[in-house]
């Protein structure tokens, strides 16, 4: 018989489901091999370094925002560019069961032309663009830039990358993603209303973290003082039965 372990967490206290979240987030690691082989070349390391580095990676950069301790949107702008942990975070963290079922349900909804907002190591847009969809990647200027610009040469794909430290989005697109970004973003309502000022009529928004989920192993999210989804109402969207998606009107 097969356990449901996200029906039994859904039935648990509050509590419980506090303690046991990280548990179940990171519940069956799989990481491709083609991505552990680039990370040794990419940094240099050995693979035994590189499985430690993802293993930590989480740690690393809430040890890294703590040292940094960023006060202003600017520092904490600066922190993303800097941070040389990061991409073992996600990469890691896109690696647990719970994520990689959640994405291959975003790959299946994209649709026509399409912009990873925040696509931090390129994952999701690789696999958005092997499935023969044009896709645009917006990230900051940096490491975690220059990591997946050099991910797509490697993988011998094409990508049109633009970076938010330099310039400003451009263009419609039918899909936008924004997945686990907008609790990292200093002014989200700013954000969201531009997103949305990119979508086609009909075009779809798939945004997840909505709800600030602030702690010593993230600190570096941000409380989210509003509510977000009576704004994204007032700019013209509506949320469809996924929670994560929304169509503009």
């Amino acid at each position: 018989m097969k356990i449901n372990l996200s029906n039994i967490k859904k039935r648990l206290p509050w509590p419980i489901k506090k303690y046991l979240g990280p548990i179940y987030h990171k519940w069956d690691i799989k990481i491709d091999k083609e991505i552990i082989i680039f990370l040794k070349n990419y940094y240099n390391l050995s693979e035994k370094e590189v499985l430690r580095l993802l293993r930590s990676g989480g740690q690393l950069s809430a040890d890294f925002w703590f040292c940094s301790n960023p006060r202003t949107g600017l520092e904490t702008v600066k922190f993303y560019e800097d941070n040389p942990f990061y991409a073992f975070n996600l990469i890691f963290w896109h690696g647990t069961r719970y994520q990689r079922n959640l994405r291959d349900r975003f790959i299946k909804l994209a649709k026509g032309k399409v912009l990873d907002y925040g696509g931090g190591v390129g994952d999701l847009c690789l696999k958005i663009r092997k499935n023969g969809l044009s896709v645009d990647y917006a990230d900051l200027q940096g490491k975690m830039f220059d990591f997946a610009s050099k991910f797509f040469k490697e993988n011998n794909l094409y990508i049109n990358m633009i970076n938010l430290s330099k310039n400003k989005i451009s263009g419609k697109y039918d899909t936008i993603f924004c997945v686990d970004v907008i609790e990292h973003v200093v002014n989200p309502k700013d954000t969201l209303k531009e997103l949305v000022s990119h979508l086609n009529t009909n075009g779809q928004l798939i945004i997840t973290a909505l709800e600030s989920n602030i702690s010593n192993e993230a600190p570096m999210h941000f409380e989210i003082k509003f509510n977000p989804e009576e704004y994204l109402n007032l700019l013209g969207i509506k949320k469809l039965k996924e929670p994560f998606l929304w169509i503009k009107i």
